[in-house]
């Protein structure tokens, strides 16, 4: 899943951009969301218990916007993100849990994922063809960066962001796209929850129904994250 948060600039010009080739790239965790227990859409007719579901975006450190001449943006690096089921580390086959591993291999940080936002990583960028004919940028994996690599890596371009529903920081959460804010106020705990109350009150509203432009290529089955 690819997005793109501009911190600035004096075009306004939207460019369509081409996939990112496929390859390993150094990046950056730039944003951390949690967005609750959520339904799962059912699979060859069965049902499939709701899970909660954490959503990673990294920035990549050295591939950037092109403007309308084909010219790299530099304050404006491309972000790829990817929603998954979140488990315990308990369950060592889930890719949550691979993915914290690749942020944490000694487990110093005692499973606390939010330590992982700005931490340097490398990932592994995939071409996937979505079931509408389009082809999405896709994270097939990501690991630890060797420490010498890492003291090199460049900073952030832009501002981190973490959200957490059990702290949720309403300023964080009004910085969201719309789909997104839909999407955590889908969760299913979400009446009665922090969230609802810091929002007025406000019902929950249904996730559109459609991804924006570059989203994840649907969930197609084949790629089951279920721990056991």
């Amino acid at each position: 899943m690819a997005l793109f948060a501009p911190k600035g600039s004096k075009s306004t010009k939207f460019v369509e951009q081409k996939n990112i080739a496929p390859g390993v790239y150094p990046a950056r965790l730039v944003q951390l969301i949690d967005f609750g227990l959520q339904a799962q859409k059912p699979y060859k007719g069965q049902d499939k218990p709701p899970v909660n579901e954490i959503g990673l975006t990294y920035e990549l450190v050295d591939e950037f916007m092109l403007d309308e001449n084909g010219k790299p943006i530099e304050d404006k690096p491309r972000w790829i993100s990817e929603t998954l089921p979140f488990y315990g580390l308990y369950a060592d086959k889930a890719k949550s849990t691979q993915r914290y591993l690749a942020f944490d291999p000694t487990q110093e940080w005692g499973g606390d994922f939010s330590r992982a936002i700005t931490q340097p990583v490398n990932i592994t960028i995939v071409n996937n063809p979505g079931n509408n004919g389009k082809v999405y940028d896709n994270v097939a994996s990501i690991a630890a960066m060797r420490p010498r690599d890492a003291e090199k890596c460049p900073e952030l371009v832009n501002e981190p962001r973490v959200f957490d529903l059990d702290n949720p920081d309403l300023k964080v959460f009004e910085s969201f796209p719309e789909w997104i804010r839909d999407k955590i106020k889908g969760n299913l705990n979400y009446e009665g929850s922090k969230l609802q109350k810091l929002l007025g009150g406000q019902p929950a509203k249904a996730p559109a129904q459609e991804p924006p432009k570059e989203e994840e290529a649907p969930w197609d089955g084949k790629d089951e994250d279920a721990p056991y």
